[in-house]
């Protein structure tokens, strides 16, 4: 089972551990919040990639958002991540834009 714990020191602080199983598994940190929208950085502990625990705990953390009445997720991940760019694709996300250094991706909650 996953789950995410916000850590934060205070409710602006949008930080969160990842579990699985309740062994850590990871971590997200929101990097910038101008509501209505929100952006992020997820990792997950090298042993456990390519499970699904990086899905299930964005899903978690879209349905908490969600709840704050954020209605659109951004990302923006280096063109060579193969792995997060075919997440974010099975997440719907779409390419907004293409840049050397940056493939930018949306998706509304």
């Amino acid at each position: 089972m996953i789950s995410i714990q916000h850590i934060g020191k205070s409710a602006d602080d949008l930080r969160f551990f990842i579990y699985e199983d309740g062994a850590h598994a990871g971590g997200i940190s929101l990097h910038s919040v101008d509501f209505p929208s929100f952006s992020y950085g997820v990792a997950v502990t090298e042993t456990k990639r390519r499970r699904g625990v990086a899905k299930a705990a964005l899903l978690l953390l879209y349905e908490q958002m969600k709840q704050q009445g954020f209605t659109r997720a951004v990302v923006q991940v280096a063109p060579r991540n193969a792995a997060s760019l075919a997440l974010h694709a099975s997440l719907g996300f779409t390419e907004t834009s293409r840049h050397a250094q940056a493939v930018t991706l949306e998706k509304t909650l």
